[in-house]
C-alpha cells in the first residue's frame, strides 16, 4: 500500500508477525537479573527467546537515572558470571569480520561475478 505522510510517500510492508512469532525459540534456563548497587532485585524474565538484548531506559517528565553498563562497576554482582555492555562491540567487531571474509570469499571482488542478491 502506497500511503502519504506530510507530503512524502511511503510503501508500507507486511509484517507477518504471526509467522514472525511462531518462529521464535525459546533458551531454556535462561534469565534477565536487575541489580541495583549489586544486590539482585530478583529475576525479571525466565526462558528467554534467542536473540540480543539491549538495555533501555524509559522517563517521564523531568526525570533523571544513572546508569552504568561496565566495564567498571561500583558495585559488581557478587558470584555470578556476567559481561558488561562494553563488551558488546568486540563481538560486533568480530561479527563483521566475519562477515566481510564471508563476503571476499564468496563473490569475485574485481567484478567479474556479481554477488547472488544482484541477479
Amino acid at each position: 500500500a502506497l500511503i502519504k505522510f506530510k507530503s512524502y510517500l511511503y510503501f508500507e510492508e507486511k509484517d507477518y508477525v504471526d509467522k514472525a512469532e511462531k518462529s521464535l525459540k525459546s533458551m531454556s534456563h535462561s534469565k534477565m537479573v536487575f541489580f541495583k548497587n549489586g544486590v539482585s532485585q530478583g529475576v525479571a524474565f525466565e526462558n528467554l527467546f534467542e536473540g540480543m538484548y539491549f538495555p533501555a531506559i524509559s522517563l517521564y517528565k523531568s526525570c533523571t537515572v544513572s546508569v552504568n553498563f561496565g566495564p567498571n562497576f561500583k558495585h559488581p554482582p557478587k558470584d555470578l558470571k556476567y559481561q558488561p555492555m562494553s563488551d558488546m562491540g568486540w563481538g560486533a567487531v568480530t561479527e563483521h569480520t566475519l562477515a566481510d571474509m564471508l563476503y571476499h570469499v564468496e563473490t569475485d571482488v574485481d567484478g567479474r561475478r556479481s554477488p547472488p542478491w544482484e541477479g
